[in-house]
């Protein structure tokens, strides 16, 4: 049974979905780039996940506003809960897994 993600905070809630898009994007480039390299073995590196989700959530951080706007939704950067989003960020690489 998959396990259903439950955010209560709406602007949590949307910088979580840009995070995932943005992780997406940013780990098929990485692949790409890297295609030599086995997923797995990136996925299960702290030294490397933990640095790759910073970046992930300062690029949200950094455009929240202007992504929320251009999509049409309204958030309030200071009511995200970051812990919460690196942690779900952590189960959505599982995805990501080959």
């Amino acid at each position: 049974m998959a396990k259903e993600n439950t955010i209560e905070n709406k602007s949590t809630e949307l910088f979580y979905d840009l995070a995932c898009r943005s992780f997406s994007a940013s780990w098929n480039m990485f692949m790409e780039v890297n295609g030599e390299g086995d997923a797995n073995d990136y996925l299960d590196d702290p030294d490397f996940m933990s640095p790759f989700i910073i970046y992930v959530i300062d690029h949200i951080q950094n455009n929240f506003e202007r992504f929320t706007t251009q999509e049409g939704n309204c958030g309030d950067i200071n009511l995200v809960n970051f812990e919460e989003v690196a942690a779900l960020l952590v189960g959505y690489s599982e995805n990501f897994r080959k």
